[in-house]
């Protein structure tokens, strides 16, 4: 529910300045913490495991999405779909039609009603997974060589005492360019030390017209069921920068439901 537009130019720019400085910038190192390792392991297999995945394709979910920026808030009908883990769709039913948000492989897009069509920032999306389905999150892949997994302690959250994990995802073979993806893509992941289900996820949103200015973004998972094998958190609740941003609550949840590629297709 896995980010400010970076244009081709402007990233290039941006490598281009790490990369002429790298003599005296900090390279980022992609750790492999063999704690962070472990809890990760924990955390997925108590939501499903590797074997809930041999079978998945896809997934169709329904429900409510309500939105406290304006007072009162307001709900809709929302239907998020998710094919693989890099392809999501989110249909949000307004009173003047659906929005639509694609993101595929990095790339993403919002679908107004009125037909006008808005590329996402790469910030935003580089490293999106499948939001609402924690299982199917970036953390699902530690152990590739481009993922840079830490341990970071302990934290309680509502109450309950989590394992916090660092997950990094760095898309690039030149060190220099490193700092800039691992601050962009970070996801904080918090494990619950009893279930094992991830009962919190933390990362930064950028703004979509200004890379400078970010956003904390808070996602707390509960009401937790297993659909074939795998665990979703039926309700969803989203803070920006400690304040109520959001809530999701889903009726329904199925998985291999014969989605098509071109539902996920991003216009150019």
């Amino acid at each position: 529910m896995a980010r400010v537009r970076i244009t081709t130019t402007l990233l290039f720019c941006l490598l281009t300045a790490v990369s002429t400085s790298a003599g005296t910038a900090n390279l980022f190192v992609i750790t492999k913490d063999p704690q962070a390792i472990s809890i990760a392991q924990s955390a997925l297999a108590a939501m499903g495991g590797a074997s809930a995945l041999l079978s998945y394709q896809d997934s169709e979910a329904s429900g409510t999405f309500t939105v406290y920026a304006t007072n009162p808030a307001v709900s809709y009908p929302i239907t998020l779909k998710c094919k693989g883990m890099r392809e999501t769709r989110v249909e949000l039913q307004l009173p003047k039609g659906t929005n639509v948000r694609i993101v595929n492989t990095g790339r993403g897009v919002i679908e107004r009603p009125d037909g006008t069509v808005r590329h996402l920032t790469m910030n935003n999306t580089i490293a999106e997974r499948v939001n609402h389905i924690p299982r199917l999150s970036i953390l699902n892949e530690y152990l590739n060589s481009n993922i840079s997994v830490q341990y970071q302690g302990t934290a309680q959250v509502n109450g309950r005492k989590t394992s916090v994990v660092a997950v990094r995802y760095v898309p690039t073979t030149d060190p220099s360019q490193g700092p800039i993806f691992a601050a962009m893509t970070q996801s904080v992941f918090y494990v619950d030390q009893s279930s094992g289900l991830i009962d919190k996820i933390q990362y930064s949103k950028y703004d979509e017209n200004n890379s400078n200015n970010t956003q904390k973004v808070e996602v707390y998972f509960g009401n937790y069921q297993t659909v074939n094998g795998i665990s979703v958190p039926f309700h969803q609740t989203t803070y920006t920068d400690g304040s109520l941003d959001s809530d999701l609550n889903l009726k329904s949840v199925a998985f291999n439901v014969g989605l098509s590629d071109s539902e996920f297709t991003v216009p150019q």
